[in-house]
């Protein structure tokens, strides 16, 4: 049975647009200015990953969220900020060790997003389904990055940036609709809880 989703708190609704629109912004710019130097490209996309990781952690203010969830969710958030601020900072790394940093961003919150879908099993069916498929599509443009290093590096940057595009549409439709997985989430934590 599926139900209607929990409306958002509007701090929650307008961090999803603002972060969803900044990831957006951020892989459009990659895909407009190929020609910019690919280290640029690189530190553009772990900006994206730094709004996606500060995002996967905004569930941790959700005190009636079971606290396994809150901590796998604020872990993954956590994981993507490493490895997307290493490549901020220690940009003397080879352009390919930066990708691949990148890409373990976009892995860890892939996974996580899956996880999360994957926990409840009272969510409505379009929102795992809308979970499932963003993560799995993170997931395999990361491993794409992992298996066939010898792609051009631009090419890389491309499939990241892609990747960042799908992630931030999604949280963009999630806060303009103003209500989120993260609501369904919520009751389906508490039917669970009940049913124990």
């Amino acid at each position: 049975m599926e139900r209607k989703l929990l409306k958002q708190p509007g701090w929650l609704r307008g961090f999803e647009v603002v972060t969803g629109l900044l990831s957006v912004v951020l892989g459009v710019m990659v895909f407009a200015f190929p020609g910019w130097g690919v280290s640029t490209l690189v530190a553009l996309l772990s900006f994206g990953l730094i709004f996606v990781g500060i995002r996967s952690i905004s569930p941790i203010g959700y005190g009636s969220l079971p606290k396994g969830l809150r901590a796998v969710s604020v872990i993954t958030g956590i994981l993507s900020l490493i490895f997307a601020l290493l490549v901020l900072i220690f940009p003397g790394f080879a352009i390919l060790t930066l990708l691949i940093l990148v890409s373990t961003a976009l892995l860890v919150y892939g996974v996580g997003r899956i996880f999360v879908a994957y926990t409840f099993k009272a969510m409505a069916n379009w929102i795992k389904g809308v979970m499932v498929a963003v993560g799995i599509v993170d997931v395999i443009l990361s491993f794409v990055v992992f298996v066939l290093p010898g792609l051009a590096v631009l090419t890389l940057a491309v499939i990241l940036a892609l990747a960042l595009l799908i992630s931030g549409a999604e949280m963009i439709v999630s806060g303009a609709v103003g209500r989120t997985w993260l609501g369904d989430l919520v009751e389906a934590a508490k039917d669970e809880l009940d049913v124990k």
